[in-house]
């Protein structure tokens, strides 16, 4: 794995304090190159999944469509501008449905991505992942039990709901983990045991509940295909909010790299630094499960395939799974309804498709590592 220059402290001199020592941040070519990539790439795939899909549209009708849409937004009427079905003719109504998917795609790849690479870096456990310990499922069933209790709750109530699922299972599966010899094994063990109970509660009442099953059933393998204007205008802050309090902890998270002891030197509180990052994690995985459903894998993948692309530094990959978690997200649900018209394949099932590869692909990589 390619490793990216840190700050690193210098040895103290008796009675003097330990001061650091700046060592050189990520090339400024490395950074300008993964940007600049990354963007293309989310350019590309945005147009391919307003292009593509069960029905082929043609090129015009897309930008006929994509041309109206700064003008109802400027007027701040969210709404009719992605309200499915609106425009002439069978082709705008397609490209128009497509315009909320394709956002929703954007703002949930950028969550679990984000989630990933802070969740990796806060616990320092490479299998740090918000559907690997627990938190995905948590927020799931924040949800079920949100709606058990008030069936008609908006929107904004279910990503609140899903918040607080979230952060009841981050916090149930952390002091578990904590009762192992490992702390990385327990975190992954408790993840596994909570994503199972989660997940048994969940299904249980789903059945037992028919409305609660009429609202939960279109996301429950992960999907972005059902989000309209009010479910995105109040997932909008959360993912705002959660993304700010990741990334802003991204250079407490380098220094939590070198150790707790060594970025206490470096001015950096441990509990403080990770709580934050944490906080964010939480918001950010259960906005995103509320949004779309339960999609796997992704929060791992990407900041894996970035570590090994551009480097370890959290605050470049923090930054650029910003950029590549949509476009994961946007090409899973595009190859999703391309491959079985005229239905499609449901995009957290596309994302486990991608991610056992890529995990078994990695396994063999490491393991080649650690035996030469």
């Amino acid at each position: 794995m390619q490793s990216t220059p840190t700050s690193r402290v210098a040895p103290a001199a008796a009675g003097r304090p330990v001061a650091p020592v700046r060592t050189p941040a990520p090339g400024r070519r490395r950074v300008v190159v993964g940007t600049a990539t990354a963007s293309v790439l989310l350019v590309v795939s945005i147009i391919a999944s307003l292009f593509f899909g069960a029905r082929p549209v043609d090129p015009s009708i897309v930008w006929s469509v994509l041309s109206g849409l700064p003008a109802q937004l400027l007027s701040g009427d969210l709404a009719a501008a992605l309200a499915p079905g609106s425009g002439a003719g069978m082709d705008s109504a397609v490209v128009t449905a497509r315009v909320p998917r394709t956002i929703t795609a954007i703002l949930v790849g950028a969550a679990l991505a984000v989630a990933g690479a802070g969740l990796q870096g806060a616990t320092r456990n490479p299998l740090g992942d918000p559907g690997l310990l627990g938190l995905t499922a948590g927020a799931a069933l924040g949800v079920v039990l949100g709606l058990a209790l008030a069936p008609t709750a908006g929107p904004t109530a279910v990503a609140v709901f899903a918040v607080v699922g979230s952060l009841a299972a981050g916090m149930v599966v952390v002091g578990a983990g904590r009762l192992g010899a490992d702390a990385g094994t327990g975190l992954v063990l408790a993840g596994a045991a909570v994503t199972a109970g989660c997940t048994a509660v969940t299904s249980s009442l789903v059945i037992a509940l028919p409305g609660v099953l009429d609202r939960f059933r279109f996301w429950g393998l992960g999907s972005v295909a059902r989000s309209a204007a009010p479910e995105i205008a109040a997932a909008l802050p959360f993912i705002l909010l959660g993304l700010v309090l990741v990334l802003g902890g991204a250079a407490s998270l380098d220094a939590l790299a070198l150790g707790d002891d060594l970025a206490r030197g470096l001015g950096v509180g441990p509990v403080a630094g990770r709580a934050v990052v944490l906080g964010g994690v939480v918001i950010l995985s259960g906005v995103a499960t509320a949004l779309a459903g339960p999609i796997a894998f992704l929060g791992l993948l990407v900041p894996h395939l970035l570590r090994r692309l551009v480097g370890v530094g959290n605050r470049l990959v923090l930054g650029l799974s910003v950029i590549v978690g949509p476009v994961v997200l946007l090409l899973a649900d595009t190859v999703g309804r391309v491959l079985a018209p005229p239905g499609e394949i449901a995009v957290g099932v596309m994302t486990v498709a991608m991610g056992v590869p890529f995990l078994i692909v990695m396994l063999r990589m490491n393991r080649g590592v650690s035996s030469s």
